[in-house]
Protein backbone atom coordinates (compact mmCIF):
# COMPACT_ATOMS: atom_id res chain seq x y z
CA UNK A 1 0.00 0.00 0.00
CA UNK A 2 3.12 2.06 0.93
CA UNK A 3 4.61 1.67 -2.24
CA UNK A 4 0.97 2.71 -4.18
CA UNK A 5 0.22 5.85 -2.74
CA UNK A 6 3.68 7.19 -1.84
CA UNK A 7 5.77 6.75 -4.78
CA UNK A 8 5.76 9.19 -7.81
CA UNK A 9 6.89 9.52 -11.20
CA UNK A 10 9.21 12.11 -12.14
CA UNK A 11 8.75 13.98 -15.79
CA UNK A 12 10.72 16.36 -17.47
CA UNK A 13 8.58 19.50 -18.59
CA UNK A 14 10.97 21.98 -20.67
CA UNK A 15 11.44 25.51 -19.11
CA UNK A 16 9.38 28.79 -20.77
CA UNK A 17 12.81 29.90 -22.24
CA UNK A 18 12.24 27.58 -25.66
CA UNK A 19 15.63 28.89 -27.44
CA UNK A 20 18.30 27.86 -24.70
CA UNK A 21 20.86 24.77 -24.95
CA UNK A 22 18.36 21.66 -25.06
CA UNK A 23 21.22 19.44 -23.35
CA UNK A 24 21.23 22.01 -20.09
CA UNK A 25 19.78 20.30 -17.15
CA UNK A 26 18.38 24.12 -16.11
CA UNK A 27 16.33 23.84 -19.41
CA UNK A 28 14.16 21.41 -17.42
CA UNK A 29 11.87 21.06 -14.34
CA UNK A 30 10.11 18.10 -12.79
CA UNK A 31 6.17 17.59 -12.80
CA UNK A 32 4.95 14.60 -11.64
CA UNK A 33 2.53 11.91 -11.86
CA UNK A 34 0.32 10.82 -9.02
CA UNK A 35 -1.28 8.07 -8.45
CA UNK A 36 -5.22 8.77 -7.99
CA UNK A 37 -4.72 6.90 -4.82
CA UNK A 38 -2.01 9.23 -3.90
CA UNK A 39 -4.20 12.08 -4.39
CA UNK A 40 -7.63 10.70 -2.33
CA UNK A 41 -5.28 9.82 0.91
CA UNK A 42 -3.75 13.36 1.17
CA UNK A 43 -7.64 14.66 0.59
CA UNK A 44 -8.29 12.94 3.36
CA UNK A 45 -5.10 14.05 5.02
CA UNK A 46 -6.31 17.53 4.29
CA UNK A 47 -9.64 16.90 5.81
CA UNK A 48 -8.27 15.69 8.93
CA UNK A 49 -5.15 17.87 9.37
CA UNK A 50 -6.12 20.93 7.87
CA UNK A 51 -6.33 23.65 10.51
CA UNK A 52 -2.91 22.22 11.32
CA UNK A 53 -1.55 23.08 7.80
CA UNK A 54 -2.60 27.26 7.57
CA UNK A 55 0.28 29.62 6.94
CA UNK A 56 0.39 33.41 7.63
CA UNK A 57 -2.27 35.85 7.20
CA UNK A 58 0.17 37.75 4.18
CA UNK A 59 0.96 34.34 2.55
CA UNK A 60 -2.05 34.93 -0.25
CA UNK A 61 -1.28 31.70 -2.17
CA UNK A 62 -3.01 28.28 -1.52
CA UNK A 63 -6.03 29.69 0.39
CA UNK A 64 -9.78 29.99 0.20
CA UNK A 65 -11.32 32.94 -0.65
CA UNK A 66 -7.42 34.34 -1.68
CA UNK A 67 -6.18 35.17 -4.59
CA UNK A 68 -3.81 37.24 -6.10
CA UNK A 69 -6.06 40.20 -6.12
CA UNK A 70 -5.73 40.40 -2.30
CA UNK A 71 -2.09 40.63 -2.48
CA UNK A 72 -2.06 43.45 -4.92
CA UNK A 73 -5.25 45.08 -3.03
CA UNK A 74 -2.90 44.99 0.18
CA UNK A 75 0.30 46.21 -1.30
CA UNK A 76 -1.38 49.15 -3.01
CA UNK A 77 -3.34 50.49 0.04
CA UNK A 78 -0.10 49.89 2.07
CA UNK A 79 2.16 52.10 0.07
CA UNK A 80 -0.96 54.98 -0.41
CA UNK A 81 -1.35 54.76 3.36
CA UNK A 82 2.32 56.09 3.38
CA UNK A 83 2.13 58.42 0.37
CA UNK A 84 -0.65 60.39 1.97
CA UNK A 85 0.91 61.02 5.04
CA UNK A 86 4.05 62.75 3.05
CA UNK A 87 6.33 59.13 3.28
CA UNK A 88 7.54 57.09 0.31
CA UNK A 89 7.74 53.43 -0.09
CA UNK A 90 10.60 51.43 -1.03
CA UNK A 91 9.76 47.86 -2.16
CA UNK A 92 11.77 45.12 -3.73
CA UNK A 93 10.50 41.97 -5.27
CA UNK A 94 11.70 37.94 -4.84
CA UNK A 95 11.23 35.08 -7.01
CA UNK A 96 12.28 32.02 -5.54
CA UNK A 97 13.57 29.71 -8.67
CA UNK A 98 12.05 26.04 -8.34
CA UNK A 99 11.23 27.16 -4.98
CA UNK A 100 9.17 23.29 -4.80
CA UNK A 101 11.98 21.45 -5.47
CA UNK A 102 14.35 23.26 -3.08
CA UNK A 103 12.32 22.52 0.27
CA UNK A 104 14.95 21.09 2.68
CA UNK A 105 12.39 17.98 4.00
CA UNK A 106 14.25 17.61 7.92
CA UNK A 107 14.11 21.16 7.58
CA UNK A 108 9.80 21.34 7.13
CA UNK A 109 9.32 18.41 9.58
CA UNK A 110 11.56 20.43 11.98
CA UNK A 111 8.97 23.24 11.55
CA UNK A 112 5.85 20.71 11.68
CA UNK A 113 7.35 20.01 15.04
CA UNK A 114 7.71 23.60 16.20
CA UNK A 115 4.25 24.48 15.01
CA UNK A 116 3.22 21.27 17.28
CA UNK A 117 1.70 19.58 14.90
CA UNK A 118 -0.11 16.42 15.61
CA UNK A 119 2.36 13.25 16.15
CA UNK A 120 0.60 11.20 13.67
CA UNK A 121 0.74 13.85 10.79
CA UNK A 122 4.43 13.96 11.27
CA UNK A 123 4.57 10.48 11.36
CA UNK A 124 2.96 10.42 8.03
CA UNK A 125 4.79 12.93 6.34
CA UNK A 126 7.87 11.55 7.16
CA UNK A 127 7.77 8.18 6.41
CA UNK A 128 6.49 9.66 3.04
CA UNK A 129 8.96 11.82 2.09
CA UNK A 130 12.03 9.31 3.06
CA UNK A 131 10.44 6.68 0.72
CA UNK A 132 10.32 9.14 -2.04
CA UNK A 133 11.09 7.88 -5.27
CA UNK A 134 11.59 9.40 -8.73
CA UNK A 135 12.13 8.35 -12.54
CA UNK A 136 13.09 10.52 -15.71
CA UNK A 137 10.08 9.76 -18.47
CA UNK A 138 11.62 10.66 -21.89
CA UNK A 139 10.16 10.03 -25.01
CA UNK A 140 7.88 7.30 -23.32
CA UNK A 141 11.07 5.00 -21.95
CA UNK A 142 11.48 5.17 -18.17
CA UNK A 143 15.05 5.86 -16.34
CA UNK A 144 15.86 3.91 -13.31
CA UNK A 145 14.23 4.99 -10.37
CA UNK A 146 16.28 7.28 -7.66
CA UNK A 147 15.66 8.19 -4.51
CA UNK A 148 14.67 12.01 -3.59
CA UNK A 149 16.19 13.60 -0.74
CA UNK A 150 14.09 17.32 -0.86
CA UNK A 151 11.70 19.24 -2.65
CA UNK A 152 7.66 18.65 -2.19
CA UNK A 153 6.20 17.79 -5.34
CA UNK A 154 4.15 20.14 -7.84
CA UNK A 155 1.02 18.57 -9.03
CA UNK A 156 0.77 17.09 -5.46
CA UNK A 157 -2.53 18.44 -3.15
CA UNK A 158 -0.61 18.72 0.28
CA UNK A 159 3.16 20.16 -1.57
CA UNK A 160 1.12 24.09 -1.26
CA UNK A 161 0.21 23.93 2.25
CA UNK A 162 3.60 22.16 3.04
CA UNK A 163 5.28 24.60 0.69
CA UNK A 164 3.36 27.76 2.50
CA UNK A 165 4.71 26.68 5.93
CA UNK A 166 8.36 25.78 5.15
CA UNK A 167 8.48 29.54 3.98
CA UNK A 168 6.60 30.90 6.59
CA UNK A 169 9.38 32.33 8.37
CA UNK A 170 10.46 34.75 5.43
CA UNK A 171 7.39 36.97 7.37
CA UNK A 172 8.25 35.57 10.54
CA UNK A 173 12.05 37.26 10.26
CA UNK A 174 11.15 40.47 8.85
CA UNK A 175 8.22 41.05 11.54
CA UNK A 176 10.94 40.77 14.07
CA UNK A 177 13.50 42.73 12.82
CA UNK A 178 11.39 45.88 13.52
CA UNK A 179 11.87 47.18 10.41
CA UNK A 180 9.22 47.30 7.59
CA UNK A 181 5.80 49.15 6.96
CA UNK A 182 3.37 49.21 9.82
CA UNK A 183 -0.06 50.05 9.72
CA UNK A 184 -0.51 51.01 13.17
CA UNK A 185 0.49 47.97 15.35
CA UNK A 186 0.09 45.87 12.45
CA UNK A 187 2.97 44.74 9.90
CA UNK A 188 2.88 44.71 6.11
CA UNK A 189 6.57 45.04 5.29
CA UNK A 190 6.47 41.29 3.86
CA UNK A 191 3.60 39.93 1.26
CA UNK A 192 4.08 36.75 -0.37
CA UNK A 193 1.97 34.91 -2.76
CA UNK A 194 3.64 31.48 -3.07
CA UNK A 195 6.86 32.09 -4.06
CA UNK A 196 6.27 35.42 -4.98
CA UNK A 197 7.69 37.82 -2.10
CA UNK A 198 7.13 41.97 -1.92
CA UNK A 199 8.93 43.61 0.95
CA UNK A 200 8.11 46.98 1.28
CA UNK A 201 10.04 49.44 4.23
CA UNK A 202 9.52 53.30 4.64
CA UNK A 203 13.68 53.95 3.81
CA UNK A 204 16.50 51.99 1.98
CA UNK A 205 17.91 51.38 5.07
CA UNK A 206 14.88 49.73 6.71
CA UNK A 207 14.59 47.65 3.17
CA UNK A 208 18.08 46.74 3.54
CA UNK A 209 17.11 45.27 7.03
CA UNK A 210 14.48 43.13 5.79
CA UNK A 211 17.92 40.84 4.05
CA UNK A 212 19.21 40.45 6.96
Amino acid sequence: MSQIVFTLVLLNQSQKNKHGDLASIDMYRGITLTPVVSKLFESVLLSIYGDWLSSDQLQYGFKKDSSCSHALFNFTESVRYYNKRGSKVYSAFLDASKAFDKVLLNGLIRKLIKRNTPIPLIRILYTWFNNLHCSVVWKSMFGAPFVVFCGVRQGSILSPFLFAIYVDELIDRPRCSGYGLYIGSIFMGAILYADDIALLACSCLSLQRLFV
